[in-house]
């Protein structure tokens, strides 16, 4: 019984997430990269950096927000690594764009079998 709680909850998050990438405008897709922040040092790069690097390589931003990985830990030490990342909404057509810059479509995080996935989360900046 256990094993089927798993897999369960493992479903609930994936239909969690997927629905995230739903309310986008039509056309729309979501696409991250790590925020590079660390632990103790630095809160990484922000919001609108992260953009800057889409729209210098003439990819339109339709919104753009904060989020976490979920179901991946990371040791607690100063200059660790983080969780975060930076979540934008560009339309589909401009993904391949999009990854040339580093960038990743959104639902490469989700794996049900691993129970990992992300939350969009407003950016303290």
């Amino acid at each position: 019984m256990g094993m089927r709680f798993t897999v369960y909850a493992g479903s609930l998050l994936l239909a969690a997430c997927t629905g995230d990438s739903d309310i986008s405008a039509p056309g729309g897709i979501l696409v991250y990269a790590d925020r590079e922040a660390r632990q103790c040092e630095s809160d990484g790069v922000s919001p609108e950096a992260s953009a800057q690097i889409l729209i210098n390589a003439e990819v339109e931003i339709l919104q753009s927000t904060c989020g976490i990985r979920t179901g991946v830990a990371f040791a607690a030490m100063c200059g660790g690594g983080t969780a975060d990342i930076l979540v934008h909404e560009i339309r589909s057509i401009n993904l391949p764009d999009a990854e040339e810059m580093g960038f990743q479509e959104i639902s490469t995080l989700i794996n049900a079998a691993a129970d990992t996935g992300y939350e969009l989360v407003d950016c303290d900046d």
